[in-house]
């Protein structure tokens, strides 16, 4: 049984609409029906909330729809991903700001901020070499 069907089973079980799933979990119904249907797949967050709302467990939802579980790693790959570059941005951004508001900053320190930013930059393009 895919996790379309089950996800449908047992919401018919507990007697719930597809309405009343969708607001318990902030969403519309016309999500829960693309869930429903297999035109769609919840993310990771949204499956433990529907563990938690059907009762059931997360092996239970998801065992032995492998496509499913494929989506699910992918999408949190990508997340810790986007995670990590978004931060190491960030990181290279402020060394940035800090080289150009302090304009009194002795030469050792300035080598320093600079040595900063070309090691995160080279963790960025390896990072982005590894994600390719």
């Amino acid at each position: 049984m895919e996790v379309g069907e089950r996800l449908k089973a047992r919401r018919m079980e507990l007697n719930l609409t597809q309405e009343s799933v969708a607001e318990a979990l902030g969403i519309t119904r016309q999500t829960i029906s693309n869930w429903e249907n297999g035109r769609s797949y919840p993310d990771i967050e949204r499956m433990v909330r529907l563990s938690d709302v059907y009762s059931l467990s997360l092996d239970e939802l998801l065992k032995g729809d492998q496509e499913m579980v494929k989506q699910l790693q992918e999408n949190t790959s990508i997340n810790h991903f986007l995670k990590r570059f978004i931060f190491m941005l960030l990181v290279n951004v402020g060394l940035m700001i800090v080289l150009l508001i302090n304009q009194t900053i002795g030469d050792y320190f300035i080598l320093l901020i600079l040595a900063l930013i070309s090691m995160n930059t080279l963790a960025l393009f390896y990072l982005i070499i590894k994600k390719i």
